[in-house]
């Protein structure tokens, strides 16, 4: 079943001055005032920006299949071409209380200037002086559109022109475009690796569309749903899912039949640089159009027997009532997808009476979770298994992390979860704050934080990939009355944490009267090897992540060798053909590459770093 759940208001538009900008938050506001931007510097900034359009959702439904229109979120800025700027522009970031959504969210400093005779250069900077974006120009010169969008998680650098056919090149840090009369670049580091030569023994097979598809129990919320619900009708009527590889248990998920949940309710907008109108899950991989984000998820569902082409039952949970049809059920609005799922369950929409696998719909990874479903059924009185992914102590920063302790049989169990802590290799130093107490409760988050070191390597952190597996029992305590509040109930925040406090404090028991307990086992892909696993959030990840797929297959084929085995072939091959290593491109499909090419000859251009080459 596959149930969508839409997550969150749409934005609002604001205006001040004849230009729409946030209003300020409602009710009394703690944080001190900012310090107030020069009048005269305001003015004539805002005189400069006849052609900037602020952020505004100008309709509620945007139709994807019209360019013409641009979508931008209420935090964002956008400059049609800057190469129409006749004068600086200087708005400094100006700091607001958490809660409130600020325009301005990275200030916003374009400098124009006259240099050598007949060029134009435009320079951008971040509030803090870091050089964005380069550019110089002959002027009178034939050169593409140039448009830069800027907000809370993003610049974006877009070039437009009628030789790309529709298609736009995205710069981000670390690209360099430079033709017959221009120079763009977007300061930053690529590493450059030359496989071309490993390019000619690649075989790259076509897919056979006409296979049958189905499955069993699937549950997604939806943000967007139309989209997302386009995304999984794409994947579940194409076949794809006899692509997909065994796991190593299937058998025995296939025998427990569980139900999978796959929130997706999130507006994914550090991913908007990306994927546009689209949530991130229903935006595109570079490639088959039918394999979306979502379907990486969906995948391990047919990869552990749950979507085997007899017995599909796909329902879906809505928040925003934006479609219609059988097996589409309505739930309240709610802030986080934890929320829309407990409703679900206490209304029966959701199976209580099964296993429970909730999967990350926002994923890339090789995972082969019919591993962990094992775990679940073979650990002893198992409430719940959440896998671990080993990361640095850098990188824990940005993560859940899984606090645990060796039980007597040398199984991990969880005993706290650290969300996204700020100290991980170096503990706090008392000279770090001014507010007594918070000192202390750093170090007590530091100390737990020790408690999540994976006792395979003191140097990493057991990091938690957004995936659980509840049995029947945990399951049903989602729905008990007193247990779980709908209205704020975060997954990795809420639920599963009061799950862990249950078990730990002895108040969930099996049928026996034993304590249950909760376990974290490594994330491994098929045959026990570590799983890869991405969270494609951002769209320097994605690069990143396009770029390494590509890599390891030119070097190892789709064989066992290449760490992302266990992804479908034809995934892993397509990467390849939508990725110019050479020079650091994705192209969102082949015509991407008609239309670059068009584009280099037109302005005998050179493009390398990290480009992505869309619609």
């Amino acid at each position: 079943m596959i149930n969508k759940v839409g997550m969150f208001n749409q934005p609002k538009s604001y205006s001040l001055n004849n230009q729409p900008v946030p209003t300020a938050p409602q009710g009394p506001v703690t944080a001190p005032a900012p310090a107030p931007v020069d009048g005269q510097k305001l003015s004539s900034a805002l005189k400069a920006m006849n052609n900037i359009s602020f952020g505004k959702v100008t309709e509620a439904k945007p139709n994807p299949n019209n360019p013409a229109i641009k979508y931008i979120q209420s935090t964002e800025i956008l400059v049609p071409n800057l190469f129409d700027l006749e004068e600086n522009i200087d708005l400094p970031r100006v700091d607001t209380p958490k809660e409130s959504k600020k325009l301005n969210a990275a200030g916003l400093n374009i400098q124009t200037e006259d240099i050598e005779g007949n060029k134009r250069k435009v320079s951008i900077s971040n509030d803090r002086g870091h050089i964005i974006f380069v550019g110089q120009v002959d002027k009178g010169a034939d050169i593409p559109t140039v448009e830069y969008r800027q907000g809370k998680f993003l610049p974006e650098v877009t070039i437009s022109d009628p030789a790309l056919e529709g298609k736009k090149i995205k710069m981000f840090a670390g690209s360099k475009v430079e033709g017959n009369g221009f120079k763009f670049r977007m300061p930053g580091t690529y590493d450059s690796v030359d496989t071309a030569s490993e390019m000619k023994n690649i075989r790259i097979r076509n897919i056979d569309t006409d296979v049958s598809f189905s499955g069993r129990a699937v549950i997604s919320t939806l943000n967007k749903e139309p989209r997302t619900l386009e995304a999984v009708d794409k994947y579940s009527q194409s076949g794809l899912q006899a692509e997909a590889i065994p796991g190593d248990y299937a058998d025995e998920v296939k025998e427990n039949d569980p139900t999978i949940m796959v929130p997706a309710g999130g507006f994914g907008e550090r991913f908007s640089n990306m994927s546009g109108v689209e949530n991130k899950p229903s935006s595109k991989l570079p490639t088959d159009d039918r394999y979306r984000i979502i379907a990486t998820t969906l995948n391990m569902a047919a990869s552990g027997g749950i979507l085997d082409g007899e017995n599909d039952h796909i329902s879906y949970l809505s928040q925003n009532n934006e479609i219609e049809g059988e097996n589409i059920y309505s739930v309240n609005r709610y802030k986080t997808d934890g929320g829309a799922i407990a409703e679900g369950l206490t209304r029966d929409i959701i199976p209580n009476d099964k296993d429970l696998v909730i999967l990350n719909a926002d994923i890339f990874t090789n995972a082969d979770m019919t591993r962990t479903y094992h775990a679940l059924k073979s650990l002893p009185d198992a409430a719940l298994v959440i896998p671990y992914y080993p990361v640095n102590g850098e990188r824990a920063k940005a993560f859940g992390l899984l606090g645990v302790e060796q039980d007597e049989n040398g199984n991990l169990a969880i005993k706290s979860f650290v969300e996204k802590p700020f100290y991980t290799t170096d503990a706090p130093l008392p000279t770090d704050f001014e507010i007594p107490g918070d000192y202390d409760k750093a170090m007590d988050t530091f100390d737990k934080v020790q408690t999540a070191r994976n006792p395979e390597n003191e140097d990493q952190f057991l990091a938690n990939p957004g995936m659980y597996f509840l049995s029947k029992k945990a399951a049903k305590v989602l729905m008990a009355s007193g247990i779980v509040d709908p209205s704020k109930t975060a997954l990795g925040g809420d639920v599963m944490p009061k799950i862990v406090e249950m078990c730990n404090n002895g108040n969930l028991k099996t049928k026996d009267g034993k304590p249950m307990k909760v376990y974290t086992v490594p994330l491994e892909a098929k045959g026990g090897k570590p799983a890869v696993w991405d969270d494609i959030g951002t769209a320097e990840a994605y690069l990143g992540l396009v770029k390494d797929v590509s890599r390891e297959t030119m070097l190892h084929g789709t064989s066992e060798a290449n760490k992302y085995y266990g992804m479908p072939e034809f995934v892993l091959n397509d990467f390849v053909r939508n990725t110019d290593l050479e020079r650091g491109i994705v192209f969102d499909s082949q015509e991407a590459r008609t239309a670059i090419h068009n584009f280099e000859d037109k302005y005998g251009a050179h493009i390398t770093g990290n480009i992505y080459l869309a619609e």
